[in-house]
């Protein structure tokens, strides 16, 4: 299966999870706690998205613009705090989970490397195999069969 099929499938299903990590919340602390522990998580992904400040996401979205450097956009500090704080914005104890551990630092260098590497994997390969340079003597025009002949 495809990583795009996965991550599809995984977001589709993420709010009968979130649904089922409410009721083990609200089963374990009661239901009133949950819900102001919900609310407190998402105050605080709003005071972590404000710390993080518009120039990074300016600084992501030029780069995207751009198409260049989002690797290490992406293995920023930064990006990954504000990713956190999208996440402990949204509703739900699972993102919650995953936006406070990106708040953690290794978390953040480990992911960040991690997005790092498969980016890099993904981007065509430059070097020698790529460009063969000929002098003049050592290469030849030859007539493409498809092309109408000159009369």
């Amino acid at each position: 299966m495809h990583l795009g099929k996965k991550i599809a499938i995984a977001l589709l299903l993420l709010p009968l999870a979130e649904l089922v990590g409410f009721g083990l919340v609200a089963w374990t602390i009661g239901l009133l706690e949950a819900l102001a522990l919900m609310v407190l998580t998402s105050l605080a992904g709003a005071l972590v998205l404000r710390h993080a400040g518009r120039g990074q996401m300016a600084g992501l979205r030029t780069a995207l613009r751009r198409n260049d450097g989002l690797g290490q956009v992406t293995g920023g500090a930064g990006f990954m705090v504000a990713l956190g704080g999208i996440l402990l914005l949204l509703p739900g104890f699972i993102t919650d989970l995953a936006g406070a551990c990106l708040l953690l630092g290794p978390v953040r260098r480990w992911l960040g490397a991690t997005i790092g590497r498969a980016i890099e994997r993904r981007r065509p390969r430059t070097g020698a195999r790529s460009v063969i340079d000929l002098r003049a003597d050592e290469w030849r025009p030859v007539p493409d069969p498809e092309s109408p002949k000159r009369e």
